[in-house]
């Protein structure tokens, strides 16, 4: 690499990064509420329901035509540089010596833009533990999600699925399973009526199912381990081996967690609580996901109304789902737009957004809480 392009890369690293569209293809179908949020015209539902966001992480998808051989990573805007391999060029500029220390060259989280038109299948993500022992895997998956807009398909109220209900033997799932009683495995999981606003946690070995009609900001582990349980998802054939991953269903089905919980005691133990934790006359900003709430990553809503100054502690990564602006900073500044993603590195210090209308939303995802690295 020429001296010239280290330095066009070396000033990538010390400024805020905005990022190309990132769509996944998965095995179900949306994405026409994130594409309608960026202004593109007939915004349409299709089988690239997800936006990655400042990712580090490869989609584990099987093969098929026209794939990325990059799928899932994120790209710099105006570039054709993957995001992961500015990581690795200037790690302490982008990542912090301290975050560097405790984790390694990666930023340790994940965020996506996911639209589902359908339900998706029922499912749960191995915890961090049965990531090692089955998936050769540091982190599992856990993740939450933060509603930004919802939408009534086919009469149906937007929802999700949450925990199985009391009562349930892993025998009888088993049995779901095997027959591929798919009513049935529904009728398993807890029924819950989201709306904007609303944020949940999903710690790995959860079942779970986003049913459809739901926009949201997901953060999570960055991984892409799941095991799903429903052979088939619209027009989409599952074979087993991508439904158990390759472990067979003995150890798949040990993913997940058979604890049964009352619609009420599922709320209390999953449900976030959005506080506002600062206020200026630039507008607010709210802790959605605290590392009190899970050691593995944090998100906070800025709701930005004028000019909104922020010290930098740590990186983060950014979404805009509402209203359009710009982000500023010692030597620069960015616009933004709805539906744009962004990475604030840690080596910029002092910045501040401004908002063009009356205001902008971004959703941040940001890492976990300081530990030291396993050796």
């Amino acid at each position: 690499m020429t001296a010239a392009k280290m330095d066009q890369l070396a000033a990538l690293a010390r400024a805020p990064i905005a990022f190309e569209h990132n769509e996944v293809w998965r095995v179900y179908t949306g994405g026409k509420l994130f594409r309608r949020l960026r202004g593109q015209p007939d915004p349409r539902d299709s089988y690239y329901p997800e936006d990655w966001v400042a990712s580090m992480t490869r989609a584990d998808n099987p093969p098929r035509d026209g794939q990325p051989p990059v799928e899932g990573l994120s790209i710099i805007r105006g570039t054709a540089v993957p995001f992961p391999l500015l990581v690795e060029l200037f790690p302490r500029e982008i990542l912090g010596s301290d975050h560097l220390a405790a984790f390694g060259p990666t930023t340790q989280v994940l965020a996506k833009f996911l639209d589902s038109a359908v339900r998706l299948p029922i499912q749960a993500h191995p915890d961090d533990e049965i990531a090692r022992r089955y998936f050769n895997s540091p982190v599992g998956k856990t993740e939450a999600w933060i509603i930004v807009d919802t939408r009534v398909i086919g009469g149906v109220e937007p929802y999700i699925l949450l925990d199985f209900r009391p009562g349930l033997k892993p025998a009888a799932f088993r049995r779901l399973v095997e027959t591929q009683d798919l009513d049935g495995q529904v009728a398993c999981l807890n029924r819950i009526a989201v709306q904007p606003g609303d944020a949940y946690l999903v710690t790995g070995r959860t079942p779970h199912a986003i049913g459809s009609g739901v926009f949201m900001i997901e953060v999570q582990q960055p991984s892409d381990l799941v095991i799903h349980t429903e052979l088939r998802v619209v027009e989409v054939e599952i074979p087993d081996e991508v439904a158990h991953m390759g472990i067979g269903w003995d150890r798949a089905l040990e993913v997940f967690d058979y604890t049964g919980r009352e619609v009420d005691e599922t709320m209390a133990r999953a449900r976030l609580r959005p506080r506002e934790i600062a206020r200026t006359s630039g507008g607010a900003v709210e802790q959605l996901i605290a590392h009190e709430d899970t050691p593995f990553f944090a998100s906070r809503r800025l709701r930005v109304s004028g000019d909104l100054a922020l010290s930098n502690e740590r990186f983060y990564a950014g979404a805009v789902v509402a209203g359009c602006g710009s982000l500023a900073w010692d030597g620069g500044e960015m616009e933004l737009r709805p539906g744009d993603t962004i990475f604030v590195p840690n080596s910029v210090g002092e910045h501040s957004y401004r908002a063009a209308g009356e205001r902008m939303t971004i959703i941040t995802a940001e890492p976990p809480a300081m530990a030291r690295r396993d050796p």
